[in-house]
């Protein structure tokens, strides 16, 4: 999930393109709406969003998906959100910019295969 269309974008087209079937939503809220509608096996998620940010977005999702892996993603310029989001349970993170490498890798050892 990010705010940014271009990146939520790229972001649906590399996940596609490893195998991995993706939902995007455009806020915080959008995304808790439909984690729970749906359900998911793992979660990318941009910690600078308007609304409920990431990092309550990751407190949201351990009260209702305690084991679900997030990986948070964040610009270089706010790497302490992301620190501070594994802390409190993320998995791993990426820094904004990233390339399909790092991406494949990330997701990969969070999320496993994909199907």
């Amino acid at each position: 999930m990010d705010d940014d269309p271009d990146i939520r974008q790229v972001l649906l087209d590399r996940m596609s393109s490893f195998g991995y079937l993706v939902e995007t939503a455009i806020d915080g809220r959008e995304a808790l709406d439909v984690l729970r509608r749906e359900g998911f096996d793992g979660m990318l998620l941009d910690m600078l969003m308007p609304g409920l940010n990431g990092l309550e977005v990751l407190r949201r999702t351990r009260e209702s998906h305690p084991d679900m892996p997030v990986v948070v993603v964040t610009a270089l310029s706010v790497r302490q959100h992301a620190a501070q989001a594994v802390a409190e349970g993320a998995q791993a993170y990426l820094l904004k910019p990233f390339d399909a490498s790092q991406l494949k890798q990330v997701v990969k050892q969070c999320f496993g295969s994909a199907v």
